[in-house]
């Protein structure tokens, strides 16, 4: 009963936080935006998912394969 309390008042908190809205935009600098690092190597961030993801699966087909050996 405590844990629906917590979530309810926490979303209640939450929706009226939200509903200010977003600041107005800046007018000054780059209309383009400044350049930020994940830019320029935005592959080294996809060749580490990609790397994560093969790990996880490896991990997860060594569990399966023990499970179904030990069975």
């Amino acid at each position: 009963m405590i844990s629906f309390l917590y979530t309810v008042v926490f979303l209640a908190l939450q929706s009226v936080t939200e509903t200010k809205g977003p600041p107005p935009p800046a007018r000054d600098g780059d209309p383009e935006g400044p350049q930020l690092p994940i830019d320029d190597n935005l592959w080294i961030l996809l060749v580490a998912g990609l790397m994560f993801g093969i790990y996880i699966l490896y991990r997860r087909n060594q569990i399966m394969n023990r499970a179904a050996l030990g069975s």
